[in-house]
């Protein structure tokens, strides 16, 4: 068992940890940001729309292209895929551009293959986040990642990055029917790693992660503001916030 503190406060009696993807130990802006625009140019190309259409996209994403920046408040943010694509396609219908559910879930998955051939153009780690890790690791901590991206592009990243000896578990969005914020992920993840719920912590950089690990029955939660979504506004959600991971001290 572990402790970890900060100045602000103290969680005590960890012998696993859970983690997000994206925004938590991959920089979301960067990685979110050129996925974004590969998903707007496809979408854009295929129902022949005018190219002033591609930053109205974009914004429609939750990604402002004058900015460079994910916005906090939208829809990649704040949800998970099925619920971005069900929300998206309401958005292109609205916008006069006739397609279905189906259409823009085949586009994603193109888009997904071809950015994921190119892997090292496209992202950066966030290298404070992955010293925590390193260190919980040294700690002979069981360690998993919930993600509602794929199991499979979350271990071609971690091969990549030659990171596979630090997570014990990957649980993608293919890895059950139900959806991160439902909490049956992080109860598939506590399953097979063997961990009780109360000796559990969620790291995370999104409310999303919060409800995630919540219904799943994992009480402690860290979320970080190296994401899209500021310190203060996190702190609405979780007593636990930092700006950063190096924040936190492990004993």
């Amino acid at each position: 068992m572990i402790s970890l503190k900060t100045d602000n406060f103290e969680i005590n009696n960890i012998d696993t940890i859970l983690f997000d993807k994206d925004g938590t130990f991959i920089d979301l802006h960067y990685f979110w940001g050129k996925m974004t625009e590969m998903r707007a140019s496809k979408i854009v190309k295929k129902f022949n729309l005018q190219k002033n259409m591609f930053s109205t996209l974009c914004l429609k994403l939750g990604y402002d292209t004058s900015k460079g920046e994910m916005l906090q408040d939208g829809i990649t943010a704040m949800y998970s895929r099925p619920v971005i694509i069900e929300i998206f396609c309401k958005n292109l219908n609205e916008l006069g551009v006739k397609t279905t559910e189906n259409d823009i879930e085949e586009i994603f998955d193109n888009v997904s293959k071809l950015f994921y051939e190119n892997m090292s153009e496209y992202t950066k780690p966030i290298e404070s986040a992955i010293d925590f890790i390193k260190n919980v690791k040294s700690k002979s901590l069981k360690t998993g990642i919930v993600t509602s991206d794929t199991k499979e592009s979350t271990l071609f990243t971690l091969k990549h990055f030659h990171w596979e000896d630090l997570f014990d578990v990957v649980i993608g969005r293919e890895s059950t029917k139900d959806t991160k914020e439902s909490g049956v992920p992080v109860k598939l993840a506590l399953e097979l790693l063997k961990s009780n719920p109360e000796n559990t912590l969620m790291v995370g950089d999104t409310p999303m992660d919060y409800l995630a690990a919540k219904h799943g029955g994992v009480n402690k939660i860290i979320l970080a503001a190296t994401g899209q979504i500021d310190k203060e506004t996190l702190s609405k959600t979780s007593g636990y916030t930092v700006s950063s991971l190096d924040e936190i001290s492990i004993f």
